[in-house]
């Protein structure tokens, strides 16, 4: 038989084991669970990163909008008057040229009488640099004195206004921002013997405002 030392220990050896074999089982249980917690917690901060994100997109949509906003309100505003001249004598007619020579992509003339050779000229060497130039005159000022003939041959595009009444506009649109408008003729006696004015504009918005008559106009001349 055996004696109470020996069972002791035998008891003593069931505990131990049953201890261990309790911790190893249980250990893949507690970590399952705090992968699972883990997991749980790694959802949520990519669900709290995607709802950012979308937030973040939302607001830059709304900036780029807001951007476009400013943008156009500042070309309203942005107008700058570049000068304003008088005839007879008062550098009209050098104003016209200077400008002429500083496009460096197009010039869109709507012009009631149109005489001066100093102005034909300077039209012709701007379309001789590549310059695009159209330009729509008055049908009953185009006589043997209009500089109409001269551009034509030049190769330049000229028409003439279809309206049966007057196209009584002085109109000069360069490269979609400068515009020289006001009751000045390019033509002698509106040189030098007329009371005339011509202001000179820097704006995209007007420029753009003149550009649609201009186009109305050309579409419709011939």
């Amino acid at each position: 038989m055996m004696n109470k030392r020996g069972i002791i220990f035998i008891f003593i050896g069931i505990i131990i084991g049953f201890s261990l074999n309790y911790t190893l089982l249980s250990k893949p249980t507690n970590l399952e669970a705090k992968i699972r917690e883990l997991e749980e917690t790694l959802l949520e901060r990519e669900a709290t990163i995607t709802s950012l994100q979308n937030q973040i997109n939302q607001l830059n949509s709304e900036i780029t909008i807001l951007n476009e906003e400013i943008s156009k309100l500042k070309q309203q505003v942005e107008v700058e008057i570049l000068g304003i001249y008088f005839s007879p004598k008062g550098g009209c007619e050098q104003q016209v040229i200077y400008w002429i020579s500083r496009a460096n992509s197009s010039i869109h003339i709507l012009i009631y009488s149109f005489t001066s050779d100093s102005i034909g000229d300077a039209l012709i060497e701007a379309h001789n640099r590549g310059i695009e130039i159209k330009i729509v005159f008055e049908k009953s000022q185009v006589s043997k004195y209009s500089e109409y003939f001269k551009l034509k041959a030049a190769g330049i595009e000229v028409r003439n206004d279809t309206n049966p009444k007057l196209m009584h506009h002085k109109v000069m649109i360069i490269d979609q921002i400068i515009i020289l408008t006001g009751s000045y003729n390019w033509s002698y006696s509106a040189e030098n013997k007329n009371n005339e004015n011509l202001i000179i504009i820097k704006s995209k918005q007007i420029a753009l405002i003149y550009e649609e008559e201009f186009q109305k106009i050309w579409s419709q001349s011939g």
